[in-house]
């Protein structure tokens, strides 16, 4: 099959109207971790047209148990130039851009992006991403901690921000438990989400779906 023919499968699905506005859209995806290297991954797949990549780690043993982009060579590599070399490997038509710094109170949403994936692991870089988008832009938020996701999208000016609907919360002592399959069904998730989003039909703004791992249940709460 030659690469002319490489979204037949999934232009058989939401035709090739939606397949051209997937291939014009630019994603932030914020964090390359657990959540943030498969979300990149399956979007990188798909034929999204441009995808930014924020995040400050470097490679770590612990996580090769499900972040999925890397391998036991890329210990001690720089996270985001180490996905973007995997990325274009996978699929040479996607535009990959680069940031390599942390999401803090100066952090400011790149110009033309309005659709952000927060694959993030703590409340402060959290509440910063959000505080940086533009009105009107679309926020689709994952978590994971054991045996419990959850995914949620938010527009920014309208929903209600992430900051109050996480008031009071405690960021966990230690690393977060998560598991290889945890964290790639969570991030699954939120791929659908975040190209339902692009296709202007999110499934779950101002909604979160709970997934839980443990007896796969799915549960909604609308916010």
């Amino acid at each position: 099959m030659a690469l002319t023919d490489r979204y037949n499968r999934q232009t058989a699905l939401w035709g090739g109207e939606s397949q051209q506005q997937l291939e014009t859209a630019s994603v932030l995806i914020a964090g390359v971790g657990g959540l943030g290297a498969t979300v990149a991954e399956l979007l990188t797949r798909a034929g999204a047209g441009k995808l930014i990549l924020i995040d400050n780690g470097q490679v770590d043993g612990p996580d090769l148990n499900r972040q999925i982009l890397y391998t036991e060579a890329d210990i001690g590599r720089s996270k985001v130039q180490v996905a973007s070399r995997q990325l274009r490997q996978i699929n040479s038509t996607v535009k990959i851009e680069i940031i390599e710094e942390r999401i803090d109170p100066t952090f400011i949403c790149p110009a033309g992006v309005s659709i952000i994936a927060d694959c993030l692991d703590n409340y402060t870089s959290r509440f910063n991403l959000e505080a940086g988008l533009s009105d009107g832009s679309f926020l689709v938020h994952g978590g994971i901690e054991g045996n419990q996701g959850q995914i949620l999208t938010l527009q920014k000016g309208i929903s209600q921000p992430l900051v109050d609907i996480f008031a009071g919360a405690q960021q966990p002592a230690g690393a977060i438990p998560v598991s290889g399959p945890g964290a790639t069904i969570i991030a699954g998730y939120m791929a659908n989400e975040l190209i339902s989003t692009i296709l202007g039909k999110p499934q779950l703004l101002n909604r979160f779906l709970i997934v839980g791992l443990g007896d796969l249940h799915l549960d909604f709460l609308d916010v």
